[in-house]
């Protein structure tokens, strides 16, 4: 929930808690919990009980008339913020409702983003359920999505990646905090203590001004009009990428990203750049998404990816498809005001939208972490291919120490280069599963054979 007082509604969601949200847009009093006890095994060493649920409740219910698979995050519960049990039950929904191809997916958001506490799987668990609802749209089935509390870091990234977005109203939404963006630039950009400020760039009246979400009063029967009527409405996925990428463009006007410098690794060797960014890259083998390396990722840039993408990969109905090979390293997302004005989100949600489309098409995407992995820009970014290699000397940062201290109360010094959760050498996010396979500064046809093997492998 929201970190400042809330007038609540007596016929609205904000009062509740999360089970009561689902029962309360639920027909008649039919929903079938598909909770099972997933507490967290990690909190205890900060001294903090874990929660049964996790901070999500899922349940299938009955909404008008349809059936409709539904999760509501528990904004009381460490703010919402999705831990390893989180993610993987939000993954699992995803995949749940593929199988049974129901009305829709409804998600009640209310999330701070990645767990800090449990930084290297609770970034893999979020990636892999951002996946895995990218891939449902694509194979047609909505998902809608309401902020009922605050939504931030790469829970703002699931949340802009939804057919339809609705805020409630007091509800605010970003992928750098306020605190997060003074501590950077300073309060002369952005003053944290004044919620004024605070809501022109993030509230929830603000974003819809700006056309990236529908503001919503907190009212159960608005609610459950608008969550019907997104469902029964939806767009094709392709035509919502092309619509968004169009919008996202009059958004950008003349901000324009910044030129990159050729890579310097064996799998460029032979590449030739294809737009004038050098975002993109056409060599025999495979197309090669470039690093960014020493710089961050913004709204301009992450366009620019894309339009590059959909103009290269526009007939995606050929019988064979590219191989495509996203190599990762970067300074992490863009933290200012301006990148937060233009919703840096729904940039970086509708990057992963692409690669998920590219995916659906058949294209062959393999991700390489040839550096540092950083926050929200690998999240969206190399974290959405199906396989992930990595050089052995490559790091993985689900947030800077600073942070890490602010919201786990604890010094992370030590713990930086030899903690399995919250360590940065990329061998701490290998034993959470997130990465295939190691491999050193190899021609890129050696990259494209691996990652299919293990492609092959994991689909077996």
């Amino acid at each position: 929930m929201a970190n400042r007082p809330t007038s609540f509604v007596q016929n609205g969601l904000m009062r509740l808690r999360p089970g009561a949200r689902i029962a309360a847009l639920a027909d008649g009093a039919g929903v079938e919990s598909l909770d099972s006890p997933r507490p967290s095994p990690h909190l205890a060493r900060y001294g903090i009980a874990a929660q049964e649920d996790d901070g999500v409740a899922l349940a299938r219910i009955a909404l008008g008339g349809e059936p409709v698979l539904i999760a509501a995050q528990d904004g009381e519960f460490l703010r919402g913020s999705v831990g390893v049990r989180h993610g993987e039950a939000l993954r699992e929904l995803f995949v749940r409702a593929r199988r049974e191809r129901p009305a829709g997916v409804v998600l009640l958001a209310a999330s701070g983003g990645v767990r800090l506490h449990e930084a290297n799987g609770s970034e893999l668990a979020l990636a892999r359920a951002l996946a895995a609802m990218l891939d449902l749209r694509a194979s047609g089935v909505p998902v809608v999505i309401v902020g009922v509390g605050d939504v931030f870091g790469g829970a703002s990234v699931l949340a802009a990646a939804a057919d339809r977005l609705a805020l409630l109203e007091g509800v605010r939404i970003g992928a750098s905090g306020p605190r997060v963006i003074e501590s950077v630039h300073g309060r002369w950009e952005l003053d944290a203590s004044d919620p004024e400020d605070v809501d022109q760039v993030f509230g929830a009246a603000a974003r819809a001004r700006d056309g990236f979400a529908e503001l919503l009063v907190d009212d159960v029967d608005a609610i459950r009009a608008w969550i019907l009527f997104a469902l029964r409405n939806p767009t094709l996925f392709r035509t919502w990428i092309k619509s968004t990428h169009a919008r996202h463009a009059r958004k950008l006007g003349h901000a324009a990203p910044r030129p990159l410098l050729p890579p310097a690794l064996r799998c460029f060797a032979d590449a030739k750049k294809d737009d004038a960014a050098g975002t993109l890259w056409r060599a025999r083998e495979a197309w090669l998404i470039a690093p960014f390396t020493g710089l961050s990722l913004g709204a301009a840039e992450a366009h620019a990816i894309d339009a590059a993408l959909l103009r290269n990969f526009a007939a995606l109905n050929r019988p064979a498809q590219p191989a495509l090979v996203v190599v990762e390293d970067s300074a992490g997302h863009a933290v200012s005001r301006a990148e937060e004005m233009r919703f840096v989100s729904g940039f970086l949600a509708l990057h992963a939208a692409t690669l998920a489309l590219l995916r659906a098409a058949g294209c062959r995407l393999t991700g390489l972490l040839a550096g540092t992995g950083h926050s929200a820009a690998f999240f969206a970014n190399a974290m959405q291919c199906p396989t992930l290699l990595a050089f052995e000397r490559a790091r993985v940062v689900a947030m800077e120490p600073s942070a890490l201290s602010r919201v786990t109360g604890i010094d992370p010094q030590a713990m930086i280069e030899s903690d399995p959760l919250l360590g940065h050498p990329v061998r701490h996010f290998a034993a959470q599963g997130g990465i295939a396979a190691f491999v050193g500064d190899v021609p890129l046809a050696d990259i494209v054979t691996l990652g299919e093997a293990w492609h092959r492998a994991s689909a077996a």
